[in-house]
């Protein structure tokens, strides 16, 4: 079987979430089918770890894609406003990867078009006309679920408006491309319960995301003075805005029960709003090549996420780690994890900081989650058993 993936982003090194799971079931696809890969370019570090993940079996093209906004973005905004399509996804149009997948399209037969993300389904329209091509849409996330979360937690009234404007036309548009792929698929059964809402005779699938507990085994108990951990693309609104919250609204209240405690701020891309939280007790680094030292001094994990949607594979890490975790109902979402078990979840400030202080004075607690945490995601999402139902799919859509 032939497969061709179109990504908004090279997914190597795995750093996001979205990298993280395009990158992990692809390459356990390609032992069994082959596949070629076509991803937006951000950068010329992205065309070189696209050469990479050439050599290690997944043939990738790239094509640059520059987030500058210019005349001729503006023009294709105006021609996909007249056609009825946001007119945001614009920017997620590269023409120098149309060429390529234009050309791969015309030249080799693929039996599935798969793409990674709503924003890049105008990719779609390259197949030709008489193609027998089958198509496949992911859904990472349900960006107008997500644009109108994130609306809530702007403070400038002119990206509010724009937010929320963006998430009327995502409103529209993402359940009627949905029903010009031939399947679909969502990383949660809540996200497949919403586009369902929108169009009842949507064909979704729900592929969890993962984890790799082969590699991520649980560690000993931090030696050093506790801390807490909240990991990230800090270049995301609701990281951004949960960052800025756990230092300023919740980190004060669990000071009162344990003076001293460090937290930590680890992820890609923190912006001035985020480095300048960075105080006494308080880190913020970058993106590092290696999270478990950083997991290994942590005693508590936290996701104070009140924005965002799809599944937390952060999340899913700490538990393999043999991390306990604190998280905000909207942090926790599409995760089948039993609150009071597997993590502790609260929201509002107060709530959160007091499921933090409890977890920071028993040692009983901290124990008897991380366990029951780590076996959970054992038994419930590692990457073979999500690879092995993309599989499935694949041969359904294409038949014996």
């Amino acid at each position: 079987m032939r497969i061709l993936v179109i990504s908004n982003v090279v997914p190597y090194p795995p750093h996001g979430g979205c990298q993280l799971r395009i990158l992990r079931i692809l390459e356990r696809v390609a032992a069994f089918h082959e596949v070629s890969l076509c991803c937006h370019a951000w950068s010329t570090a992205d065309e070189v770890n696209a050469r990479r993940l050439t050599q290690l079996g997944i043939r990738t093209f790239t094509g640059r894609l520059r987030p500058q906004i210019d005349l001729p973005k503006i023009a294709g905004a105006a021609r996909f406003g007249i056609a009825g399509r946001p007119p945001e996804l614009a920017l997620y149009r590269s023409p120098e990867l149309t060429q390529v997948v234009r050309g791969l399209l015309q030249a080799e037969a693929f039996d599935i078009l798969q793409v990674e993300e709503t924003v890049l389904a105008h990719y779609a329209d390259l197949l030709p006309p008489d193609s027998t091509t089958k198509t496949l849409l992911t859904f990472h996330n349900i960006h107008f679920c997500q644009a109108a979360r994130a609306a809530a937690l702007e403070k400038s009234p002119g990206m509010c408006l724009w937010r929320h404007f963006n998430s009327l036309c995502m409103r529209c548009y993402e359940p009627r491309i949905a029903r010009q792929f031939g399947r679909c698929v969502t990383v949660t059964e809540q996200d497949r319960r919403l586009l369902l809402s929108a169009h009842s005779r949507l064909n979704i699938d729900v592929v969890p995301n993962g984890v790799d507990t082969l590699r991520l085994r649980p560690l000993a108990e931090a030696d050093v003075a506790p801390a807490i951990l909240f990991v990230g693309s800090m270049f995301y609104k609701p990281c951004e805005d949960g960052a800025i919250w756990l230092v300023r609204e919740i980190l004060p209240l669990v000071r009162r029960q344990v003076p001293g405690v460090d937290a930590w701020i680890v992820g890609k891309g923190p912006g001035r709003r985020v480095q300048e939280l960075a105080g006494e007790h308080v880190f913020v680094t970058s993106e590092v090549e290696n999270l478990t030292p950083y997991y290994q001094r942590a005693a508590v994990v936290v996701a104070p996420l009140r924005a965002g949607s799809g599944s937390r594979l952060k999340i899913l890490e700490a538990m393999a780690l043999a991390r306990p975790v604190v998280s905000t109902t909207i942090g926790s979402e599409g995760l089948d994890a039993e609150p009071g078990r597997h993590l502790l979840v609260a929201d509002g400030a107060e709530a959160f900081a007091a499921a933090i202080t409890h977890l920071l004075h028993s040692k009983d607690l901290r124990r008897s989650l991380s366990a029951a945490a780590r076996a959970f995601v054992e038994a419930r999402y590692n990457w073979d058993m999500s690879a092995a139902h993309q599989l499935r799919i694949y041969q359904e859509m294409v038949g014996p």
